[in-house]
């Protein structure tokens, strides 16, 4: 990978660490306005309020995922290893990289790990 790669991939992954946080800023916000909420008496509602807590959660952890595959996308970037699958040592396709700057493994080797989980 080029210096101009490089920069290009650091640029993405810059932008998405963004638009990640703004997103996890939102879901904060909202979170605060649910607890100053006064509560709801009726148990549908309460059960309602609970799944929506539920939801919210796992999208925090979600998105606080996204977070660490980018910034090791990052420190990757740096030790000149970004763009190699962890597994196999092959390139990773440029094309995956586009659309998956977090990309740490090629097709194969993620659709392995996959299948493993």
């Amino acid at each position: 990978m080029d210096e101009a790669e490089k920069a290009l991939a650091r640029e993405r992954i810059a932008e998405l660490e963004v638009e990640i946080r703004s997103k996890l800023s939102e879901k904060d916000l909202a979170a605060d306005g649910d607890e100053r909420s006064d509560g709801h008496h009726h148990p549908a509602e309460a059960a309602t309020d609970a799944e929506a807590r539920e939801r919210q959660l796992r999208d925090v952890l979600r998105l606080r995922n996204q977070l660490e595959r980018l910034e090791r996308a990052h420190e990757a970037i740096d030790a000149g290893t970004y763009g190699v699958c962890q597994d196999c040592g092959a390139a990773i396709p440029e094309g995956r990289l586009r659309a998956r700057p977090d990309a740490a493994r090629c097709v194969s080797c993620q659709s392995a790990a996959d299948r493993h989980r």
